[in-house]
């Protein structure tokens, strides 16, 4: 087991740096790009100016949908409390458990049963 979690760690490392190295590279050939662009914009190529407007309305869609992903997860992190477990229910859940397993192993036979079902009446669970 240990083994199998040091390949996929190593994995994950292996992968993780040159990914990391091709983003970087990708944002650097992207910068360059725009600013060749932009240059062939300011000496009047039509499909240059078109070309940029298009590349910096994708980058301002993708900040923005970030930004709001980022809202989304500060928001899901103050409004969610953690679940809390009503006791009643639980103790409920458990004596019902209880009465199944005893049905499963006396052979459906509920009559062995018996007592399980006094608590859960006893419990107020129906």
């Amino acid at each position: 087991m240990k083994t199998k979690l040091l390949i996929i760690a190593g994995l994950a490392l292996a992968v993780s740096a040159p990914l990391a190295s091709a983003q970087e590279d990708w944002g650097e050939r992207r910068e360059e790009r725009m600013r060749e662009l932009r240059m062939d914009c300011e000496n009047g190529d039509d499909r240059a100016c078109d070309r940029l407007r298009h590349m910096r309305h994708e980058h301002e869609e993708r900040e923005r949908e970030e930004r709001r992903r980022e809202e989304y997860r500060e928001e899901r992190g103050r409004a969610a409390p953690p679940p809390v477990a009503d006791p009643k229910v639980a103790l409920c859940v458990t004596i019902e458990n209880n009465y199944n397993n005893c049905v499963r192993q006396h052979a459906g036979r509920t009559g062995e049963c018996a007592a399980w079902v006094v608590e859960l009446k006893a419990n107020h669970c129906f």
